[in-house]
């Protein structure tokens, strides 16, 4: 049966010309070889057999000498099937490795991405979206799996892989993360701690928890005027004035990890990761907090893999590091203190992108054992793939996100300002494209553009980035090798 010639057929009949992936895959079990096809919008796989298979309804079939082709859309029903016989396409939870995430807000580049990760000795996680993202994005847990997914067959890896539904608020996007069958759960929690309750005055302190209930009072009865000496650098004191506000404050943000926590073991068993986010709170994770919130999680049976401070210093979008790298060492070396003696977890460093300049520190002081995340950064990737293959597309792209900039702003904590940057829609024509990606000012504005980006010149984008493919791949691979080389300590 001549692959050439089926294609051809379904050419003519789909009016969309489809291109096989170099890699396949064959199934012993049912004497079959998959095929992955990609058209310009659609991914499909064909499916070669001596027989048609009924598990799997076919948008096109043909039948030639006693041998079958079927072409199927690659889908949730396709992946299910294929991941019975193929299981490294199912996620898993963290394993003992440092681990790394890669959004892709575009579900285009995950095998680049692999290309990357592949050469150094992470645990990746490659399906990796927040809600915020998903709405952005128009997009949906079970899509990103999918996008994923493809990345790995059409890269031909077979290692494991991690699924992260990231900054999860809600039981609704708890529960789509879990039923497209996500591994990794990172909780946020800053929308259930009350930061007010730290500028509060003593006697209104004490006015709250005599109005709290039972289980507050027992709860700082448990842990009121105890120190504990962690390390000749470090002892948590948890007296009674600066224990009140932590647990007035926190209680609700634990009683939530243990309620998503117990669905997920409701459904999951212990086949899944929790990550404990504090990084989008108002304040500094002090060493206090941490302990607290480690220990009485662990206390209630609460069995978290990866807890993300709130570190000192400013984590901007697609930038490096702004702050003082000794004082970010210096909270660091206090965490990771905590996290040793009280074990079962690791270090997560939110909004990772970029943050060369503490790349060895974060290294060196978890001793390798860490979570870092990253996501914009192929994103930016794509549009100076775009500013170079198609620049008066870029120069669009561009007005999209200045006109657009302060909605943008709603979702993101930038410190940048329209007034601030080098160009306007106007003159951006005239930029030198290779130092105005290089700009900070530039990176962030870009950065938290992409929802508005897309809607308006989504589709154009993606097709020429398709178009590109090899040149976008090759600049993924590179942005993304140059974070984890600087990482691990590795040349270029």
């Amino acid at each position: 049966m001549n692959l050439a010639m089926i294609l051809q057929d379904i050419a003519a009949s789909f009016g969309e010309d489809v291109h096989p992936c170099p890699c396949s895959y064959d199934i012993p079990e049912l004497k079959a070889q998959v095929v992955l096809l990609k058209g310009k919008k659609s991914k499909y796989i064909g499916l070669r057999a001596g027989e048609p298979l009924s598990v799997l309804r076919p948008l096109y079939t043909q039948h030639s000498e006693g041998q079958f082709f079927g072409l199927y859309p690659f889908d949730l029903p396709s992946y299910r099937f294929l991941s019975a016989f193929l299981p490294y396409l199912r996620p898993q939870p963290f394993d003992s490795r440092p681990s790394f995430g890669c959004g892709d807000r575009l579900g285009m580049v995950s095998a680049a991405q692999i290309k990357a990760l592949e050469q150094f000795p992470v645990f990746p996680v490659l399906a990796q979206q927040s809600p915020r993202e998903l709405e952005k994005t128009h997009r949906t847990f079970a899509a990103v799996l999918l996008d994923a997914v493809w990345g790995i067959l059409e890269s031909g890896y077979q290692g494991s892989f991690g699924a992260d539904a990231d900054h999860i608020k809600d039981e609704r996007y708890l529960c789509e993360a879990r039923d497209a069958g996500f591994t990794v759960y990172t909780l946020d929690l800053s929308e259930d701690v009350d930061h007010g309750i730290f500028s509060e005055s003593v006697p209104l302190l004490q006015e709250r928890f005599q109005a709290s209930l039972s289980c507050v009072r027992e709860l700082f009865k448990r842990y009121a005027g105890k120190q504990y000496t962690l390390g000749p650098d470090i002892t948590v004191d948890l007296s009674e004035e600066k224990l009140l506000p932590i647990v007035l404050a926190y209680l609700p943000a634990i009683e939530k990890v243990e309620r998503f926590h117990a669905l997920l073991r409701e459904s999951l068993g212990s086949s899944f990761s929790l990550e404990i986010s504090l990084d989008e709170g108002e304040k500094v994770t002090s060493p206090e907090v941490h302990f607290f919130i480690a220990e009485e999680l662990h206390r209630r049976g609460i069995d978290f893999q990866s807890l993300a401070p709130r570190f000192p210093g400013s984590f901007e979008k697609g930038i490096d590091y702004i702050g003082s790298t000794e004082e970010f060492a210096q909270a660091l070396r206090s965490h990771v203190t905590i996290q040793k003696n009280l074990g079962g977890y690791r270090l997560s460093l939110h909004s990772g992108s970029d943050k060369f300049s503490i790349y060895p520190i974060f290294f060196q002081e978890t001793e390798g054992f860490f979570h870092l995340k990253t996501s914009g950064t192929s994103w930016l990737v794509a549009l100076e793939t775009i500013a170079e293959v198609k620049p008066e597309l870029f120069f669009r792209v561009y007005r999209v996100a200045y006109e657009t900039f302060e909605e943008n702003l709603k979702a993101y904590r930038i410190s940048v300002r329209k007034e601030e940057l080098p160009v306007t829609p106007e003159n951006v024509m005239k930029a030198d494209l290779q130092q105005l990606f290089a700009h900070p000012g530039v990176r962030q504005f870009l950065h938290i553009a992409y929802g508005s980006v897309l809607d308006a010149l989504g589709e154009e984008l993606r097709e020429v980035l398709a178009q590109a493919e090899v040149r976008h791949y090759e600049k993924v691979e590179g942005n993304l090798r140059k974070h984890l080389s600087v990482l691990f300590g590795k040349r270029l």
